[in-house]
């Protein structure tokens, strides 16, 4: 006869290994699920679209452009080097001030002549669907002009011939107009082959007046122009005689010829003619003070030189139509000199 001990052992090990047979259940089905979920996961991974989400996340020009989060402007970069120095110029600054993104073309021409590196060169094709923004009235400032969002697209251009339109970020455009160091080089290697000729030692002992006599199409021009007259240059470089002891004025034309018949022979003053107009500009631009007479290119060699600068007080003919869209104030900076 077994005892009552022996009898409940017995009772109790077939409930034990029920109870071990169900946790082992439970313990293989929890892991057949989570691997289920794993390979369900890779799955939806593997073969479902990108969320449409992800493309805010993008750092394309394209999405930032297509999104209209942040707007761009193109600049309509035509005519000569000193028009679309205006253009990027303008361009530039509203950029800055908006917040927007500057889009100047790998191949564009002051990219050639000048080390830009603050804008995009994404090709100049995407501009094309952009809304257009045009200045008509060239030499004067029009504040209206820009009234556009920091979120549209815009292509700016036209005329755009005012320091207002950019002074406010003087230094950082400075900075962008540097000439490429080829050209940098040109024009410092014709400078000291002048001084090495005429025997002097060093630049610091000599005063450089750089001269940009505008002839060429402005002769007989229909629209108002009064070109530089020999009394004009003759004013002009006794105004810098008087100043400085020591001087010597260059002098680069698109009328050369002229322009060694014309300028004043009391001075000393040699001619600049390197084939390029670029190296033509950057060897005036490494003067210390300017003389210009009209043309947005001469503009901007006194801009760049950075010195003194004196410009034909009448340069609209009266009566002209340049005479009505040019305001004095809006185009020449008020410390230049109107002679």
């Amino acid at each position: 006869m077994r005892s009552n001990s022996g009898s409940m052992a017995e009772k109790t090990k077939p409930l034990k290994q029920k109870l071990l047979y169900l946790a082992a259940c439970i313990l293989l089905l929890f892991s057949v699920n989570v691997l289920l979920r794993q390979l369900f996961d890779r799955s939806t991974i593997t073969n479902l679209q990108v969320p449409l989400y992800r493309r805010e996340m993008s750092t394309t020009h394209f999405d930032r452009v297509t999104r209209g989060k942040k707007g761009s402007i193109c600049p309509i970069l035509q005519g000569g080097l000193g028009n679309r120095l205006f253009q990027f110029a303008t361009s530039f600054a509203v950029a800055r001030t908006k917040q927007m993104e500057l889009i100047v073309p790998s191949d564009a021409e002051i990219r050639k002549v000048f080390s830009i590196n603050v804008t995009s060169n994404i090709s100049k094709g995407l501009c094309n669907g952009f809304r257009k923004v045009l200045d008509t009235a060239s030499p004067t400032y029009n504040k209206s002009l820009l009234n556009f969002s920091y979120e549209d697209n815009i292509q700016l251009g036209y005329g755009l011939q005012s320091w207002k339109y950019f002074h406010m970020y003087d230094k950082e455009l400075r900075r962008q107009l540097t000439f490429r160091k080829h050209i940098q080089n040109t024009a410092e290697q014709t400078i000291l082959k002048i001084l090495q000729r005429r025997k002097i030692k060093s630049r610091k002992n000599i005063t450089l007046v750089g001269v940009h006599i505008r002839r060429g199409d402005k002769v007989r021009n229909h629209d108002g122009f009064n070109i530089a007259t020999p009394e004009f240059l003759n004013r002009s470089v006794n105004y810098y005689a008087k100043r400085f002891a020591t001087v010597i004025f260059l002098v680069i034309s698109d009328g050369m010829a002229w322009s060694k018949n014309n300028m004043p022979s009391h001075v000393p003053v040699e001619f600049i003619s390197l084939g390029r107009r670029e190296f033509d500009m950057a060897t005036v631009v490494a003067c210390d003070h300017t003389i210009m007479t009209i043309g947005t290119f001469g503009w901007w060699i006194g801009y760049l030189t950075g010195g003194e600068v004196v410009y034909v007080k009448d340069a609209a003919k009266k009566g002209s139509r340049f005479e009505r869209i040019l305001n004095f104030k809006d185009h020449f900076y008020p410390q230049w000199v109107g002679l």
